[in-house]
């Protein structure tokens, strides 16, 4: 079954792996996007925004079987487009050759990007293959030169000291309030990767019980349990995050960067998702890229995910994209 609730039909014959067709009610795009060697690497924003730009989108998974895609499924759904945009996976070239030139041959305009290339230049992240074992095409992705670092420290600094005046009053409150709902320590410190893979103590006003980690470490999730009252409505507006910014001011982190995780948790994904260790090349923000794009997410599907716009970032970085997500402008 398809991994994301969308208006979709999903078409197969026994034994043979489903393809995936989406479309809207009103065809507001143009043409049909068809994508070969299909990971699952697109999330719902992802869809949002590609709907309206093509009539019909098809996903090809990998190792469908070719004969019965080509001959029995695209040949009735291609006789209903003019227009094809095909993204092609390198890693499949056996399948994307084998669709161009059935496409060439039922004489359609078509138009071919690499998926590296869709993903970046149409969905604004890099793309990150499956899993460690397979290829990817990130081409190097480059550090922060030295004048971007002098140039995002500044803005840390300047930022962080704006944000710790203006928002003084909120840190009594919180205090008071978490000593009333939850007796105990008012801070929460967790070690955390940062840049170099050097872990440092992050700092957060404490949202959860004191029992929250009895049976062992786990991700934080939208509507977690462990949480108390007060708790859960500092992480909805991310109040309890307030206390980082002493950890920017240290140089720990960054104002805007790959949020840090826990080592437990870094050292799987580094051996499961290619180019993972990429993003400790930089300091770890309070925001960032991801988490505008991505919700909470656990376990390494969502890792990947996250991944691939921690990347775009740190490969595009500018003085816009800082701004936007630094709440600047």
């Amino acid at each position: 079954m398809s991994h994301f609730t969308l208006p979709s039909s999903l078409i197969a014959a026994p034994s043979r792996r489903v393809i995936h067709r989406l479309r809207r009610g009103n065809r507001t795009g143009k043409g049909l996007l068809l994508i070969t060697g299909y990971d699952y690497f697109l999330t719902k924003r992802d869809y949002k925004r590609l709907l309206p730009q093509y009539e019909e989108i098809i996903l090809v998974p990998r190792h469908t079987d070719d004969d019965y895609l080509l001959n029995v499924i695209l040949h009735p759904i291609l006789n209903e487009h003019t227009l094809i945009h095909l993204v092609a996976n390198p890693d499949y070239d056996q399948q994307h050759h084998q669709v161009y030139q059935f496409i060439v041959r039922q004489s359609k305009m078509i138009r071919v990007s690499t998926i590296a290339d869709f993903c970046e230049q149409i969905l604004g992240k890099v793309y990150i293959a499956q899993n460690a074992h397979e290829r990817t095409f990130t081409n190097d992705l480059p550090i922060f030169k030295p004048n971007i670092r002098g140039l995002k420290k500044g803005i840390d600094v300047v930022s962080s000291i704006v944000f710790l005046v203006f928002t003084s009053p909120f840190w009594l409150w919180s205090a008071l309030r978490i000593k009333q709902q939850s007796p105990g320590p008012i801070f929460y410190r967790q070690a955390r990767v940062g840049q170099q893979d050097q872990e440092f103590h992050c700092v957060k006003f404490r949202s959860m019980r004191l029992d929250a980690e009895v049976s062992g470490a786990a991700f934080s999730s939208k509507n977690d349990r462990r949480t108390f009252p007060f708790g859960a409505f500092m992480r909805k507006i991310r109040l309890d995050e307030l206390p980082q910014f002493l950890n920017v001011l240290k140089g720990e982190m960054s104002l805007v960067g790959p949020r840090p995780e826990r080592k437990v948790f870094t050292t799987s994904f580094e051996n499961q998702i290619p180019h993972y260790q990429t993003r400790h090349r930089v300091k770890p923000g309070i925001t960032g890229y991801a988490q505008i794009c991505y919700p909470y997410g656990a376990g390494v599907k969502d890792a990947r995910h996250k991944l691939m716009y921690d990347l775009y970032y740190i490969k595009h970085w500018s003085i816009r994209l800082e701004a936007t997500f630094s709440g600047v402008q």
